[in-house]
């Protein structure tokens, strides 16, 4: 059992080592099951949060190092995950949050990776970079640059962390309202994504 996990580690930290004089090499990454996203945010009386905790798509993501990039560019980078799983902890909250996303006109909430700063390194515990990812919400999408975290547990896992804040306007969405407009959703929101990662050894 020990030589096996050591095997995985070493596959799983060669798989982030550069090999310039090698060419290009593909990374492929299967997305699990517990990978979730969530929204926190204000209204002018209380915080909410809204989170998809289950992932329920069959994504695979495919990460370039070498060749004519300087960086690591995704040649397949989409996670699409099911806008209707959004749980605001209370019915009326989480009815208001699925209509202002207009979640049976776009079924799907994007997270598009597009290039990381520089390869990550998964052999030195936590590792913090910046990538750059677009967002799809509602019909409109926007890229930003974000604040990362990588590291792999104990089984093997890969978990990928980011957060980023955006506004429902970035997104041209109106924030909900109720009783009237009493309660009033504030525009900013703080998006913070974890996905659960498998290296694919036949990749």
């Amino acid at each position: 059992m020990r030589s096996i996990l050591l095997g995985l580690v070493i596959l799983l930290t060669g798989g982030f080592t550069s090999h310039p004089h090698r060419g290009v090499l593909i990374h492929r990454f299967i997305v699990q099951s517990d990978s979730k996203l969530v929204i926190d945010g204000k209204t002018n009386i209380n915080t909410f949060q809204c989170a998809i905790i289950h992932y329920t798509g069959k994504d695979t993501l495919e990460l370039r190092e070498g060749g004519k990039y300087s960086k690591p560019i995704f040649t397949q980078g989409y996670v699409g995950l099911e806008a209707a799983r959004f749980d605001c902890g209370l019915q009326v909250m989480t009815s208001d949050f699925w209509k202002t996303i207009k979640y049976k006109e776009y079924p799907l909430v994007g997270i598009e990776f597009i290039s990381f700063e520089r390869l990550p390194k998964l052999d030195r515990g936590r590792d913090l970079f910046r990538g750059r990812m677009q967002i799809s919400l509602a019909g409109t999408k926007k890229t930003f640059d974000v604040d990362c975290s990588i590291e792999t547990d104990k089984s093997g896992l890969i978990h990928l962390k980011g957060g980023h804040e955006f506004t429902f306007s970035d997104f041209e969405l109106e924030p909900p309202t109720r009783m009237m407009g009493l309660v009033k959703v504030e525009d900013l929101l703080l998006v913070n994504f974890h996905l659960v990662l498998l290296l694919d050894m036949n990749g």
